[in-house]
């Protein structure tokens, strides 16, 4: 085996397992349980919605910061729907 291709190898696993890595992170959902009820809360408000958006420019999903100000899960721009 020649030292190239193998390093180049070893070098391919480490960019794919760091942009899969990434990927993973921004889908988890921060989840709490709330004693008394038993409730399980996403984050603030728990609102996702699929919306433009203008940096990204493709649907993307936003999650609700304050009531009807969105937040791009990618590029964290808000979005003003007031």
């Amino acid at each position: 085996m020649n030292w190239v291709s193998f390093f180049s190898g070893v070098t391919t696993v480490f960019i794919t397992y760091a942009l899969f890595s990434r990927v993973l992170e921004e889908e988890e959902d921060e989840i709490a349980v709330d004693d008394q009820s038993g409730v399980a809360v996403n984050g603030l408000s728990g609102r996702y919605v699929t919306l433009s958006c203008q940096t990204c420019r493709k649907l993307k999903k936003h999650r609700e910061v304050e009531i009807n100000l969105y937040q791009c899960m990618k590029c964290k721009r808000h979005v003003d729907l007031r």
